[in-house]
């Protein structure tokens, strides 16, 4: 009975432990080409926020458990759907020795029968390779040999095996594999701007990169985020590709206020090819200022817009109104949108609000679903952090 106890504790610590991360260097490039006939292998530095070695014995762990794996995706995915949980069925038997072994695993849970991703990754690592938790295994880092993989783009993902909750990581930034300096190939882009909302009526500037034929198109993409099947819908116009970096600006219409969102980027060149390039994050899509529930002191702006600012009424009127192997320097993985809002994550400053003419304070409460929006942006970046 005691010893039955004790295995139940172990269990449930192993399923509350939290799977240490892949952590990418914060000026990964936006683009890596690599030239393969220049060279095939391609160097990639990581680093772990700590060491993770206290493996519990089975049936609590597997015995390999707590490793650390790298895969090659022939495209990205949005963060509203996750890669599936497992690479092979191998590693799914090798779960089901477990004291809380998985449940009821489908073909589209494991990464080798998945009609999404079968045809598409490529492990860099082997699995019977996966290396320790250890800032040693990680300061040497891991070498990518392309020669095995067709010429394209490639979105690298380190993976944290740990069952039955593993863990995906993404590396910021593309890397496209050619075998020539010439562009005749699948294009492909990043989008590496990290900021996670923004204020209705303001635009999102996505920064990123793009290699793709000349007479190439960019558009932006969007959906909102409350269903794994996302339901995309073009934002304007394509504009050209010019170039090796791009901006374009996504400004969210009406119906997405107080809405999780999901954005993308498509480059298309004159062949019909299409490469899309998420971010990293949702973004939250915040209502504007009256409707969030604030008052202010607010004047006139450039469209006319005044408040009450002596009775405190709040109320509006309106008047009129070359890389690594060889890399392609990017905007970096810091890189963000300069709209107004704030940098540390607030949803509100008035260095953000002055720029539309208000000076606005929590007088009244903010409406539940920005309150939960909020909440969902600071757990987002606690995991990133983490």
């Amino acid at each position: 009975m005691i010893a039955a106890t004790a295995l139940a504790v172990v269990v449930a610590t192993s399923e509350l432990h939290p799977r240490t991360p892949v952590t990418w260097p914060e000026d990964t490039p936006c683009m890596t080409v690599v030239d393969r006939s220049k060279g095939s292998v391609l160097h990639l530095s990581y680093s772990i926020p700590f060491e993770d070695t206290m493996v519990s014995p089975p049936p609590a762990e597997v015995a390999d458990s707590r490793r650390h794996q790298f895969v090659a995706f022939c495209r990205g995915h949005s963060a509203q759907r996750p890669l599936p949980n497992w690479l092979s069925w191998t590693d799914v038997a090798a779960a089901q020795l477990l004291a809380e072994p998985p449940e009821d695993v489908g073909d589209a849970e494991v990464l080798e029968t998945s009609g999404e991703w079968a045809p598409c990754f490529h492990r860099i690592t082997a699995d019977d390779a996966r290396r320790p938790i250890t800032f040693a295994a990680a300061a040497e880092g891991v070498d990518w040999d392309t020669s095995l993989v067709p010429p394209g783009p490639y979105v690298i993902e380190g993976y944290t095996w740990e069952p039955v909750f593993n863990r995906w990581s993404s590396r910021p930034g593309v890397v496209h594999v050619v075998d020539g300096p010439g562009l005749e190939v699948t294009p492909a882009a990043a989008v590496m701007t990290r900021q996670d909302y923004v204020f209705a009526g303001e635009p999102l500037l996505l920064e990123g990169c793009a290699r793709a034929m000349p007479g190439s198109q960019l558009r932006v993409w969007w959906s909102i985020a409350d269903d794994m099947e996302l339901d995309w819908q073009p934002d304007a116009a394509g504009s050209p590709l010019i170039g090796e970096t791009f901006a374009v600006s996504f400004t969210p219409p009406p119906e997405t206020f107080g809405q999780m969102l999901a954005l993308r980027v498509d480059v298309t060149d004159p062949a019909q090819r299409t490469f899309s390039a998420h971010p990293l994050q949702l973004v939250a899509a915040l209502p504007p200022p009256c409707e969030r529930g604030f008052l202010g002191d607010c004047g006139e702006d450039d469209s006319g817009t005044t408040t009450d600012a002596e009775t405190g009424a709040g109320e509006v009127t309106s008047g009129p109104a070359e890389p690594e192997q060889s890399s392609t320097d990017g905007p970096q993985s810091g890189s963000s949108s300069t709209s107004g809002a704030s940098t540390d994550g607030s949803p509100m400053e008035d260095s953000g609000l002055g720029a539309r003419g208000c000076s606005c304070e929590f007088d009244a409460a903010p409406a539940p679903t920005t309150l939960g929006l909020l909440a969902v942006v600071g757990l987002s970046r606690r995991r990133r952090r983490s």
